[in-house]
C-alpha cells in the first residue's frame, strides 16, 4: 500500500507539471502530424505530379488517361508557369507539358516534345519520372506501330492505329519478374511509411526521453532528502523503491498507449497484432522505466536529467531508427544503432504494421528488450537504494 501511494505521489507531481504534460501529450502530436504529413502526406500510390495540356485531340487525351495512372495522381495547370511555381513550393512533385499542337504534330509525322518538369533540389522519386516514360513510350509504340501499317497499307493513321490498338489488347502482354537475391533478402522487413512509421518512431523516442527527463524528480527528491527521510517512517527502502519505479513505468505505459491510441484514432494507424502491440508498448515502458531509475540514482542535478535526457535520447533514436529507416545507413552504424533497445522496439513495430506479425514472430525483439529489463532493473534498483541508504 506504502508503495502505491508512493507511486501515486509521482503521478500527482507529474500531473501538476505543465511542462512534463507538454512533453508528454501535445509534443507528440505535433511531431507525429509534422513529420508524418511531410513524408506521408500522400501515399506511395496516390503521388501528385501537374500537369499542363492546352491542347485537344484523342491523342492527347489518351496520353493524359496513360499518365494518370499509378502512382501518379494528376492536376491539370493552365499554365507552364504557375505549374512551376508550385513544383518549387512543393506543391507538386513534379509536372508534364504536353505542347498544345501535340496531336497535329503526331500525326503529321513531326516530333512533338514532351517536358517533364522537377525541382532537383527538393528531390523526386526517379519512380515517378519512369511511371511518365512508361506512359508516353506506350503510346509512341502503338504509333510507331500505325505508322508503319499506314505506310505499307496505305491506309489512313487513324485507322491503322484503332488496328493497332485491338491488336495489342489481343497479344498477350511481355510480364516482367523482379527478383532479389542476397542472403539477408529473406531477413529484411519492410518499411512502412507516412503515418505507419513516424506513429510507433515517435512512441518509442518519447517514452524513452521523457522517461529519462522525469528521473529530475527523482533526484529533487533524493538531493532534498525527502527519500531518506521516508527512511525514518515505518517504510522500508523497498517500499520506496517499489512505489517511485512504479510511478515511472505508469507513466511510461500511459504515455505508450496514448500515443497507439492516437495513431489508430486520428491518424489511421493500423499497429497490427493488439496483444502483441500491447505487451511491446509495456515491455518498452519497463526499459524507458529502468533508465529513468538508473539515471535518477547516478545524476546529480535536475538540470542534468532534464539536458542529458533529450540529448541521449534523440540520439540513441537516430541510431536506431526513430528519425529514418536504419538500412540507410552504413552497415557499421546499424551496428551500433543495435547496442540501444530502441532499435528492438521498432523493429517490431515494423513487423507489426507491415507484415502483420503475431506476438510469437517478435518474440527476438521481445527477448532482447526483456534483457534490457533484466539487466538494468536490477542494477538500478541496487544503485537507488544505495543512494537513500548511504549516510
Amino acid at each position: 500500500m506504502k508503495a502505491l501511494a508512493i507511486a501515486q505521489k509521482s503521478l500527482l507531481r507529474i500531473s501538476r507539471d505543465r511542462s512534463a504534460l507538454f512533453f508528454t501529450i501535445l509534443l507528440p502530436f505535433a511531431i507525429i502530424l509534422i513529420i508524418g504529413l511531410s513524408i506521408g502526406g500522400f501515399s506511395n500510390t496516390h503521388v501528385p505530379v501537374g500537369i499542363v495540356h492546352n491542347g485537344s485531340g484523342p491523342l492527347t487525351s489518351d496520353l493524359v488517361m496513360r499518365l494518370g495512372h499509378r502512382p501518379v495522381t494528376l492536376r491539370t495547370y493552365t499554365s507552364e508557369e504557375k505549374l512551376r511555381k508550385d513544383i518549387r513550393r512543393g506543391a507538386v512533385v513534379a509536372g508534364i507539358v504536353v505542347p498544345s499542337d501535340y496531336d497535329a504534330a503526331v500525326k503529321g509525322g513531326k516530333p512533338a516534345n514532351i517536358t517533364f518538369v522537377a525541382d532537383l533540389a527538393h528531390g523526386f522519386p526517379a519512380a515517378i519520372r519512369a511511371a511518365v516514360q512508361a506512359g508516353v513510350s506506350g503510346q509512341g509504340a502503338e504509333l510507331q506501330a500505325a505508322r508503319f501499317a499506314s505506310a505499307q497499307t496505305h491506309k489512313p493513321l487513324d485507322a491503322t492505329l484503332a488496328q493497332a490498338r485491338r491488336v495489342q489488347s489481343i497479344v498477350p502482354a511481355i510480364g516482367v519478374k523482379t527478383e532479389t537475391i542476397g542472403a539477408n533478402y529473406k531477413n529484411r522487413i519492410l518499411i512502412p511509411s507516412g503515418f505507419e512509421y513516424t506513429a510507433p518512431a515517435n512512441l518509442v523516442l518519447f517514452v524513452f526521453i521523457t522517461s529519462f527527463a522525469g528521473s529530475a524528480a527523482l533526484i529533487e527528491s533524493r538531493r532534498l532528502g525527502v527519500s531518506r527521510r521516508m527512511l525514518g517512517t515505518p517504510t522500508s527502502a523497498g517500499e520506496i523503491l517499489g512505489g517511485e519505479t512504479a510511478g515511472r513505468f505508469t507513466v511510461a505505459a500511459l504515455q505508450g498507449i496514448y500515443i497507439v491510441l492516437l495513431g489508430v484514432l486520428v491518424f489511421r494507424v493500423s499497429f497490427g497484432n493488439p496483444l502483441a502491440a500491447a505487451v511491446l508498448v509495456i515491455v518498452f515502458s519497463l526499459v524507458a522505466t529502468a533508465f529513468a531509475m538508473l539515471a535518477g540514482s547516478m545524476l546529480r542535478t535536475p538540470e542534468q536529467a532534464g539536458s542529458i535526457g533529450p540529448i541521449a535520447g534523440i540520439a540513441m533514436g537516430m541510431l536506431s531508427g526513430c528519425m529514418w529507416p536504419r538500412f540507410i545507413m552504413p552497415p557499421f552504424m546499424q551496428h551500433i544503432g543495435q547496442l540501444f533497445p530502441q532499435s528492438w522496439a521498432m523493429d517490431a513495430f515494423i513487423k507489426l504494421i507491415s507484415q502483420h506479425a503475431t506476438i510469437g514472430q517478435i518474440l527476438p525483439q521481445l527477448g532482447v528488450l526483456t534483457a534490457f529489463a533484466v539487466v538494468l532493473l536490477p542494477l538500478a534498483a541496487w544503485r537507488f537504494r544505495r543512494s537513500i541508504v548511504a549516510a
